[in-house]
């Protein structure tokens, strides 16, 4: 009889373990089970196809799919800085089948930069994790400009105050170049642009010497001599110019306007789906495949993952740095 008891606790306990073992080896199965995802996830990108944000939404969104055993849609909603992407992933139904693979611009330039914001990011998005803790953007002089380095620049710049001209095409370009131009207290003088495409011949040409730009193809026109690349903001090299220091090694400090990437849940969308999500996407970007294919596209993975809570602590700082930068230069509100 003991004999029976025992033969029977013990083939309990390997059900059990069989049965945790079969959540551990198959993830989707359990979370299908439990409910989620039950239909495709649509991944909504403020940009046009085509594009490195699409490209790298793209990568992400086929990982995704494998993990979560649906398919992701890649859904391209360009415009309004990323304001009509947003405003449908904020309306939708809030149950993980609709997220936002937004950059700063959406999350950071509409709130700041509008005087009639038409979302507030931290009560109406609910953030999942990063997809870049830092995308490229580089500073980048015409080679008219007697300067080599960064150093240099600021030393030529403060010398001749006034004679130089930067470019600014977007709201990251710009604001993070306020910061720089505040910090070493230079005197040059702004000249928008509509985007960054714009900008390039007047750079090109020497009638603007400077640009902090994301423009991949500057790069190459760099290499070509036509331009110069004096640093990138982030704390570590990017893999597209790897011999191009960060502020920091060009020994200047200070630029806290970094150009990133997220994706967002609408408000409400179920904690333990928001988790899941989370989860999901940083096993994705450990792949090594996956933080190549993404460096192709000027994005620097992260080298830590934040849960949830930690990436709304981090989007609200940031926008707190480019609300006081708005306020502190005085840029009009649209």
């Amino acid at each position: 009889m003991k004999t029976s008891l025992n033969f029977k606790a013990a083939r309990t306990r390997l059900a059990i373990a069989a049965a945790i073992g079969g959540m551990l080896l198959a993830p989707t199965a359990w979370a299908q089970a439990n409910g989620y995802p039950n239909k495709p996830v649509k991944l909504i990108v403020p940009f046009s196809a085509g594009g490195s944000v699409d490209a790298a939404a793209r990568i992400v969104g086929q990982g995704l799919a494998q993990q979560l055993g649906q398919p992701v849609i890649i859904d391209n909603k360009p415009g309004a800085d990323g304001s009509i992407a947003t405003n449908e992933v904020i309306k939708s139904r809030p149950d993980g089948h609709t997220l936002l693979f937004a950059t700063n611009t959406a999350i950071l330039a509409v709130p700041t930069l509008r005087l009639k914001p038409p979302y507030d990011p931290l009560s109406a998005l609910t953030p999942v994790g990063f997809w870049s803790r830092q995308s490229a953007f580089f500073l980048f002089m015409h080679p008219s400009v007697p300067a080599n380095n960064l150093k240099e620049l600021i030393g030529f710049a403060k010398a001749n105050p006034g004679k130089l001209n930067y470019a600014t095409g977007n709201s990251t370009g710009e604001l993070a170049f306020v910061q720089m131009r505040r910090l070493a207290a230079m005197q040059v003088t702004k000249i928008p642009y509509k985007g960054e495409a714009p900008a390039v011949p007047d750079l090109l040409s020497g009638s603007v010497q400077i640009m902090l730009a994301s423009t991949i193809s500057l790069l190459t026109m760099a290499k070509e001599g036509k331009l110069k690349v004096l640093a990138v903001i982030g704390d570590k090299r990017n893999a597209l110019a790897p011999e191009v220091p960060t502020f920091a090694e060009a020994g200047f400090s200070g630029i806290t306007v970094i150009p990133w990437g997220g994706v967002f849940a609408p408000t409400g969308t179920p904690r333990d789906v928001i988790d899941r999500l989370s989860r999901e996407m940083s096993v994705i970007l450990r792949r090594p495949e996956v933080v190549k294919q993404l460096e192709q596209q000027g994005v620097s993975v992260q080298d830590s993952y934040p849960d949830p809570d930690e990436m709304k602590s981090f989007v609200s700082s940031q926008l707190d740095i480019w609300r006081r930068l708005v306020a502190d230069e005085g840029i009009e509100r649209e």
